[in-house]
């Protein structure tokens, strides 16, 4: 599967993630649209009441709302609907002085490894999807670093 440019994410209060994509905002919006038409935010929180004993919220008027509404979650993230003006990265991470973990703006970095032609690699990765327009640089690691030995 690709990419897609548009995403929105959003997570319920009780912790389901539901996620539209698109190749543009339009389609982004139409496909929000067609979740609520076709009743997705219902039908999920309905089983979250099933599975949870707790009542489904009422949904709004705006397609994006309604979603998070309905469902009783917060945005996680929204693609912009016209173009984008990328958020920089921050200035620089600071490596783990122990086996801690390494944050960026957007959470927690997860810890990789691997090897290629240089030999392995080690270092700390955006929690974003791969895509993201604003995902932060990797954390590389040298053998140097402490943190070395922790991932």
């Amino acid at each position: 599967m690709t990419e897609k440019n548009y995403v929105v994410n959003v997570k319920t209060s009780k912790g389901t993630i539901v996620t539209a994509r698109g190749d543009s905002a339009e389609e982004l919006i139409s496909n929000i649209n067609a979740l609520v038409a076709e009743g997705a935010a219902d039908a999920i929180a309905t089983l979250e009441q099933v599975l949870t004993g707790m009542p489904p919220v009422s949904p709004s008027t705006s397609a994006v709302d309604t979603v998070v509404n309905a469902l009783g979650g917060t945005v996680v993230s929204e693609a912009p609907t016209t173009g984008f003006a990328p958020v920089p990265p921050p200035t620089s991470t600071p490596l783990p002085t122990s086996a801690g973990q390494v944050s960026c703006s957007h959470g927690s970095m997860i810890g990789r490894k691997g090897s290629g032609a240089k030999g392995e690699w080690k270092g700390f990765f955006c929690p974003t999807p791969k895509g993201t327009p604003d995902q932060c640089p990797p954390q590389w690691l040298t053998k140097k670093d402490y943190a070395w030995n922790s991932i």
